[in-house]
Parts: C-alpha cells; sequence; structure tokens
C-alpha cells in the first residue's frame, strides 16, 4: 500500500511539473560607478537604494517551454542641469534610471536561447546557446521553499564560479537565465553580480502567459550580437549626450 501511494504521489508530482510558475526575486550585487562615472552624486544614490531593493521575476514552464521575465519596476528621473541660453530658452539636462526588460525564451528540445535586446531604438534577439568550462556536482544541500536541493557549482568561461541550488523533487530541467540543464528545477543562483531565489511555487504556469516572440524583430547569434553593440555604441559616441540613461 506505501508503495503504491508512493508511486501516486511521485506521477502527481510528475504530472503538476510540467505547467509550472516560478516566482524569483533577483538581488543585485554590482556597484552603479562602473556604469556611469559622468552621473551626479544624487542620481547615484537613488539609483543604487533602488538596485537594493529585490527585484521580482518570473519563469513559466508549459510543455517543455519555458519564458523568463522580469516585472518592470517604475523608472525616475533626475535633473543634472539647468542652463539658461536666451531669454526664451533654457536648456535642461536629465539623467534617467530604467531597469532593461528581461525576456527570454528557450524552445523544448533546443539546445540554444532567444533573448530580447533593446538598445534605445535597436530591439532584436540574441540567440545563444550557453558553454560552462566545468560543473561540479557537490553533496552539500540547502532547503529553498519546503523543497531540498543539491548544489551545482558551475565555472564560466570566463572563469567566475557560480553556484546553482536544484531541487530534483521537481523533474524537469528549468531555472532562470541560463541555468536551466541541471537534474531538477534550480530554486536559487548565486553569483559574484547577483543572487535570484525563488520565493513561491505553484502550477499556475499556462500558455497564455508566454508572451510571443515578435517575427518582425531580427535573430542575431552571440557574434553578431556583439558587432551590433559595437556599432551602437559607436554611434551613440559621436553625440554629446543630454540625457543619461542607466539600464540594468
Amino acid at each position: 500500500m506505501k508503495y503504491t501511494l508512493f508511486i501516486y504521489l511521485f506521477f502527481l508530482n510528475f504530472i503538476s511539473a510540467q505547467n509550472l510558475k516560478v516566482e524569483y526575486e533577483y538581488v543585485n550585487k554590482q556597484d552603479l560607478s562602473e556604469y556611469s562615472a559622468e552621473s551626479s552624486d544624487a542620481f547615484k544614490t537613488q539609483a543604487q537604494e533602488q538596485l537594493k531593493k529585490a527585484q521580482k521575476q518570473v519563469l513559466y514552464f508549459h510543455n517543455g517551454n519555458k519564458y523568463y521575465k522580469n516585472i518592470a519596476t517604475e523608472r525616475f528621473e533626475n535633473e543634472k542641469e539647468r542652463k539658461k541660453v536666451d531669454e526664451r530658452t533654457t536648456s535642461i539636462t536629465k539623467e534617467s534610471f530604467v531597469i532593461k526588460p528581461i525576456k527570454i525564451y528557450h524552445k523544448k528540445n533546443d539546445s540554444g536561447f532567444y533573448q530580447y535586446q533593446n538598445f534605445g531604438d535597436e530591439e532584436y534577439y540574441k540567440y545563444y546557446a550557453p558553454k560552462f568550462s566545468k560543473v561540479e556536482y557537490k553533496n552539500d544541500v540547502e532547503l529553498i521553499e519546503k523543497y531540498t536541493c543539491k548544489l551545482a557549482e558551475v565555472t564560466l568561461s570566463g572563469g567566475g564560479l557560480v553556484k546553482v541550488w536544484y531541487a530534483e523533487e521537481f523533474p524537469v530541467s528549468a531555472g532562470p537565465y541560463v541555468y536551466n540543464s541541471f537534474p531538477g528545477l534550480v530554486l536559487k543562483v548565486e553569483s559574484p553580480n547577483f543572487i535570484v531565489y525563488a520565493t513561491k511555487i505553484s502550477n499556475e504556469g499556462k500558455e497564455t502567459d508566454f508572451e510571443p516572440m515578435n517575427p518582425k524583430l531580427k535573430v542575431l547569434d552571440q557574434e553578431k550580437d556583439q558587432d551590433k553593440i559595437q556599432e551602437i555604441m559607436k554611434e551613440a559616441s559621436k553625440v554629446k549626450e543630454t540625457h543619461t540613461d542607466i539600464r540594468l
């Protein structure tokens, strides 16, 4: 009887794991000063306070397809400088803070991802397949949202070390960002730049939650994406900025 009950519970969990909605909180550990040295101290202080707040992010998993996004926060502006040009004209320099939208798509049985890119007026998708230098599965365990998670230490191609905590109780390979190739649902990722951890897991994931990719936008591979970024930065350097955006 106990054996039969165990099989039933496992099967029930397997079925429910096909339609997941996982809510995460993301904490940024980076220093804002490296983004814009020309920003005013008052603006950087306000932006740092905003970055200290945990950001909401959500993973949807439905029939093997995955969609990961952040929940947009309100942007704010700061008046940096005001100059009187003449009796009728005043030049105002503003700087604004906005967190870039995160939209990452992973199609079933596809080794790569489609990530939405937005740089000013430039919108497109970057397609890339993540490569780790090394993945080591450890014996460490941690309880996250009542689920026992195991540890995998991931060495990135650039040498950075990332700790990935996954729950085998959910028999799916899914998680935030590119961390979804582990034998279970990833509930926590610790990197040198950020920490993201699950706060709620439910069976509310639906196909209608997936924001469709825009068919009008181009899809660039990783190499062409770098070329595009260089092109955008080169064009931006030709114009003296009077409106500073900090986009993380």
